[in-house]
């Protein structure tokens, strides 16, 4: 029919489709049915459609070759038009046409008034504002100037005056004469560069098209599809689009059934899903009972009822004080009852609270798993909650089912960004070892330079380095100082030469920026560009979209660069960080063909058998418009900037457009970052419109399909994946392992170990997990000690001096040695120093014959349960005194422990040190009775003490020997036992420290289980 026609004399020249309706595929069919084009391949090849994205310009060319039939077609020019929240920039055709002096780049654009906003500072207060402060503002000021661009009729003018008709003249002096410098100083900053307002190029370049349309229109049709018109340069493009015999602007979601009175509220409200497309109408001058529904969509009663409850839902709060009318005016335009009208709005919509987002995200997850079940059935989340999309797609990855997020991330958290990000770090500080590593496991670096024996064994635990060459000196020494340890001579060559090659990239980019105080933008981006190719796997890091990135970021901080002058180089990296964090990145990850995760933009025009809404609360979805930094809100409107709240109304659009589809599952949570959370104001409007209807038994209905979907979240985070089974033991039982298994060996302190943490040394000695340090850590207790153990060793050695200069010479050396901070030496030296003088007065007092025995090792054979131990210790210092007998001392750096303790069989390394001297285990050592053992506190506040001469000693020194020879064959006969069980820290009141396999133990995970109960951390 003719009135059905898209194109000609009498067709209307605006039409709209209905949301919920798959609105790209119903523009191709029609299009497709309109010009023939599945028979004529080239019938729309002349004509020119205009999308608000680039998602929905490859949607749309992919709908458009469905609806030719899957044949080769001569596609249209399809062009993004790019809207207020989107920020793409205008296509390239129409800024050519604009034909003035080139905008400046948009690096170039903050730099400048970078410059300016730190020009202030030194003119208005004389100070030299640091480079990123000034960024800082440069970037807001930089926003409220795009702002005014898109608001076509600011007049900066009036800011005088608006600041003292508020009563606001001594504050609002100061921030009027900053905001001079983007109502005079920036404009004439353009004039000196001959260059045009970058922010204002947009509606330059939309006025020359219409301009070049009117002189010479283009041969073929050409539609706006899809765009609000909440950008002046469209409103511009559809006006002169309306102008052409073949043009034609198809709105999304259109109410046309609102009255004058409803008109009227929802332009007062700008935050209404309405209120951008009633604006553009009045625009363009178009009364709305012109607009034209979409020929061939059919709307049931169910798709109206579903729209109108939305739109109500959405409508302005004084409209929606009266629920009840508000339901019967809807229920007398449908001609149905309340009930039954609400009931059909409501069908195929629900609405779910789950406790936290992570339930959330599950929930989310299941319902897009299940979509798979049913053949060729399609699911979108949708959410602009960026984090819960990255987890929904994690969820998915347990199923083996890839659906990448579709909206851009920041370059930061792509590989390219993040090795630019981490080069920019490591220049900074060549030797930090946690960068390092990073550095080294990076996906760009790992697979061209095999590090692993760089990072297991020489980069850990304290750092005893400053730059690279020191830590290739270290590892050279290494086995100096651990000479019993894991790794081999060659691991030490081969880590050796990994720094050589890291020296050498540093060399060829020169990016050591620890030779310079300061560093500049622009020089300090090529070197890091440098030192990126230089130890990345040719291509990477430049190749692909994060990549391009990569590249684009570097290049906006060499023209960054001249405008913020000289920084620290940990200013920069900082800055490359910030920079980063505001590029957005397309990831080329290919998509699932039936699910998607999509952002709000990039679910504009889309469609899916189910719609999932997720992160629907306050704050979230919406989200809360940002506020001004350096202009109040109320002055918005006098200088005639748009109202904030126009971005919650597109916003309000994009959710009304999806809300609307036949199947939808809203999904919020009651509590996100671990703190009470209130659902969005669109779920509780809807809520409560619908319990006008309802009342109590709102709640039920509106559970819909989904209403068994907490349950089954429940379900799986209770006892589903990833949890563990019925019946689980949670006792750590060697049942695979037999009792000849079990070490036959044990030293004296790993008898300790075995009373106080069982699990652990089954973990390290029979399963053969050992513990790795931690990057960058500061100086262990233990490492500390050993060192203390070797200074005091150093100093008996022959021909050594016997004075306190020695022994902190001494001290000092091995402490550095071991990663102690010269800081942390010098800070504590009157300590040291005290600590020194008492220990050479206490070795004056000793009472000693012949030879004393330091660092002597010592072992002990005999035969427990069956099978042949061996008991071994390394003694800290032997003696032997003018009767014959001996005294063993043990050198603490910490508190030594009490005779109450070594009598409760805690503490045994002392006595079964004497059991073994007393069998003249310890070489050079002749058997004899064990007279004392003593414990010398090397610390703070040093100190002497024997074991067993207490007043309060629970048992003689005698005693303490037998009980110990005694318990520890008992202990070792108990889990050599194949019924043993190895507890995790069975008393552990009694454990000093964690020996590094509590979590590996889960100790708090089989309490829960056992209990029902969190369980909580022992």
């Amino acid at each position: 029919m003719a009135a059905e026609a898209l194109f000609g004399p009498d067709a209307p020249r605006i039409r709209t489709i209905a949301p919920g309706t798959a609105f790209v595929r119903e523009l191709a069919r029609a299009l497709a049915l309109e010009t023939g084009l599945a028979g004529r391949p080239d019938a729309l090849a002349d004509a020119i459609i205009y999308v608000p994205n680039r998602r929905s310009a490859r949607a749309l060319s992919l709908a458009l070759y469905d609806a030719a039939g899957e044949q080769t077609i001569l596609p249209p020019d399809i062009r993004a038009l790019g809207d207020l929240d989107s920020g793409e920039p205008p296509p390239i055709a129409e800024q050519a046409l604009s034909g003035i002096a080139p905008p400046l780049s948009s690096a170039r654009q903050l730099g400048e008034i970078t410059s300016l906003v730190r020009q202030f500072y030194q003119r208005a207060m004389g100070v030299d504002l640091p480079p990123a402060s000034a960024l800082a503002s440069a970037r807001e000021l930089s926003r409220l100037l795009e702002q005014a661009a898109m608001s076509e009729a600011v007049d900066w003018s009036k800011l005088d005056a608006l600041g003292l008709q508020a009563d606001l003249a001594a504050h609002w002096s100061r921030s009027a004469e900053f905001l001079k410098i983007i109502t005079q100083y920036w404009p004439q900053r353009l004039d000196e560069l001959g260059a045009s307002d970058p922010y204002k190029e947009r509606l330059r370049a939309a006025r020359s098209l219409a301009e070049h349309w009117r002189d010479v229109p283009p041969k073929g049709p050409v539609i706006i599809a899809g765009s609000t018109g909440a950008t002046p340069p469209g409103r511009i493009l559809m006006r002169a689009v309306l102008n052409m015999p073949q043009g034609l602007i198809v709105l999304p979601g259109l109410d046309t059934g609102l009255s004058e009175k409803q008109w009227a509220a929802v332009l007062k409200a700008p935050g209404h899903p309405q209120n951008t497309l009633i604006r553009t109408l009045n625009a363009l001058d178009w009364p709305v009972q012109d607009v034209a529904s979409w020929p061939g969509v059919v709307d049931d009663a169910a798709a109206r009822a579903r729209v109108r409850l939305i739109h109500e839902a959405l409508a302005p709060a004084e409209d929606t004080a009266d629920w009840r009318a508000t339901l019967e005016g809807l229920s007398e335009e449908s001609g149905q009852p309340i009930q039954e009208f609400v009931r059909a709005g409501l069908k195929g919509l629900s609405v779910t609270e789950l406790p936290n987002e992570a339930a959330e995200a599950e929930a989310a997850a299941l319902l897009m798993r299940g979509t798979l079940d049913e053949p060729g059935k399609t699911a979108a989340l949708v959410t602009p909650d960026a984090g819960l999309a990255r987890r929904v797609s994690a969820l998915l990855g347990r199923w083996g089912v890839n659906v990448p997020p579709s909206a851009p991330v920041p370059l930061g958290r792509t590989a390219a960004g993040s090795l630019i990000g981490l080069c920019a770090r490591w220049a900074a500080d060549p030797g930090e070892p946690a960068v390092l590593a990073s550095i080294l496991k990076h996906p760009f670096v790992r697979r061209r330079m095999d590090a692993r024996i760089l990072d297991l064994y020489f980069l850990r635990g304290p750092r005893r380095w400053g730059n690279l060459d020191e830590l290739a000196a270290s590892i050279d020494m290494r086995d100096q100082l651990e000479p019993r340890s894991a790794f081999t001579r060659a691991e030490q060559d081969q880590a050796i030469q990994s720094v050589r090659q890291l020296i050498e990239a540093f060399e060829i980019s020169q990016a050591d920026f620890t030779v310079a105080k300061f560093v500049t933008a622009d020089a300090a981006a090529k070197s890091i560009a440098d030192l990126a190719g230089a130890i990345s796997e040719t291509p990477m890091p430049w190749a692909g979209e994060d990549g391009a990135g990569a590249s684009n970021l570097l290049q906006r901080l060499a023209e960054l660069g001249p405008y913020l002058g000289e920084m620290t180089p940990q200013a920069f990296a900082d800055l490359v960080d910030a920079e980063a964090s505001k590029l957005p990145v397309q990831t080329s990850e290919p998509e699932h063909p039936r699910l998607s995760i999509w952002g709000p933009l990039e679910a504009r025009l889309q469609s899916a058998d189910t719609v999932i809404l997720a992160g629907l609360n306050e704050d979230v979805w919406p989200e809360k418009p940002p506020a001004d930094a350096f202009l109040p809100r109320r002055f918005r409107a006098p200088l005639g900037l748009n109202d904030p709240e126009e971005r919650m109304g597109l916003s309000a659009h994009d959710f009304a457009q999806l809300a609307a589809a036949p199947h939808v599952v809203m999904l919020y949570a009651a509590r996100r970052d671990d703190s009470p959370a209130v659902a969005s104001r669109w779920v509780w409007r809807l809520r409560t419109l619908a319990e006008g209807a309802f009342g109590e038994r709102t709640g039920e209905l509106l559970k819909g399909e989904a209403g068994d979907l907490p349950d089954w979240v429940s379900a799986i985070q209770a006892r589903g994946i990833g949890r563990l089974p019925p019946g689980f033991s949670a006792e750590p039982r060697p049942k695979k392992r037999a009792p000849e298994d079990w070490p036959r060996r044990l030293s004296v302190t790993r008898v300790d170990r075995l009373q106080r943490d069982p699990y652990s040394l089954w973990a390290e000695s029979v399963l053969g997990l050992k513990e790795v340090d931690v990057l960058g850590a500061p100086l262990a207790a233990n490492l500390r000690g050993t060192a203390i153990h070797a200074a005091l060793d150093a100093f008996e050695a022959e021909g050594v001096a016997k004075n306190s200069e020695t022994l902190l010479a001494l001290l000092r050396e091995e402490l550095k040695r071991t990663g102690e901070p010269e800081a942390s030496w010098a800070g504590r030296l009157a300590i040291w120093e005290d600590v020194v003088a008492w220990y050479l007065e206490w070795r004056r007092g000793r009472d000693i014959t012949g030879k004393v025995a330091r660092e002597v090792r010592g072992q002990y054979a005999t035969e427990i349960a069956g099978t042949a131990f061996t008991l071994s210790a390394t003694a800290d210092r032997i003696e032997r005194t003018a009767t014959g007998g001996l005294v063993i001392v043990d050198f603490k750096t910490g508190m030594p422990p009490t005779d109450k303790s070594i009598a409760a069989g805690f503490d045994q390394q002392m006595p079964l040190q004497a059991v073994i001297a007393m069998n003249g285990g310890f070489e050079n050592v002749a058997p004899a009775p064990v007279e004392a053992l003593e414990y010398v506190a090397v610390r703070g506040k040093p100190d002497a003490r024997r074991v067993g001469e207490g007043k309060n000693s629970p048992l003689s020194l005698e005693e303490m020997i037998a009980a110990a020879r005694d318990g520890y064959a008992r202990l070792v006969a108990a889990y050599r036992s194949p019924d043993a069980v190895f507890a995790s820290a069975p008393r552990v009141q009694f454990v000093k420290y964690d020996y590094g396999y509590n979590l590996l133990a889960r100790r708090a995970e089989w309490n829960r289980d056992a209990s029902g109960g969190d369980g909580g951390d022992e």
